[in-house]
């Protein structure tokens, strides 16, 4: 069994859902089911900017509404998958030629538990559901929308180091 630094250092890519990581996963719906905004942790993405230097950063959700535009202006990859977020991820893993082991999943929900399933290092935060919990490799002790994106670059400093000194 390889030990935890060298299956970091397979990880060429972060893949990450949106509602219940970047944000709370709480948003306004009115009656037509439009949503107006959603919250975002703004220092994400000054943790996103940072890690983009070191892997590739990607976004899905089962959800267009608002995530689109959002990325969109980010320069940040967005999969898009209303029925089923595996196929989002799959999509995402083929784009770049990347098998499971060379990703980590981020997720929060239901919805995530295939996708959590699918790739070995998955990572949720201290309120995700208990399966997603279950199936994660590392639960960071803070809760959805306060700042896992910051935390992710926090645990993956020593590799970060490890590739400024190549």
């Amino acid at each position: 069994m390889e030990g935890f630094e060298e299956v970091l250092q397979k990880v060429e890519v972060i893949i990450s859902e949106v509602d219940g990581v970047l944000t709370t996963g709480v948003f306004p719906v009115d009656e037509l089911g439009n949503v107006p905004f959603k919250f975002f942790y703004h220092k994400d993405f000054e943790a996103i900017n940072i890690l983009k230097k070191y892997f590739k950063v990607v976004f899905i959700s089962a959800d267009n509404k608002i995530s689109y535009n959002m990325f969109r202006s980010k320069q940040i990859p967005f999969y898009f998958e209303p029925k089923n977020k595996k196929l989002a991820l799959l999509q995402a893993l083929k784009r770049y030629s990347l098998t499971p082991d060379q990703a980590i999943y981020i997720g929060s929900t239901y919805s995530d538990i295939e996708c959590a399933r699918q790739i070995p290092l998955s990572i949720c935060s201290a309120d995700a559901v208990p399966e997603i919990k279950s199936l994660a490799v590392k639960i960071f002790p803070i809760y959805a929308g306060d700042g896992i994106m910051c935390s992710l670059y926090d645990f993956l400093k020593p590799e970060i180091q490890r590739r400024q000194a190549k």
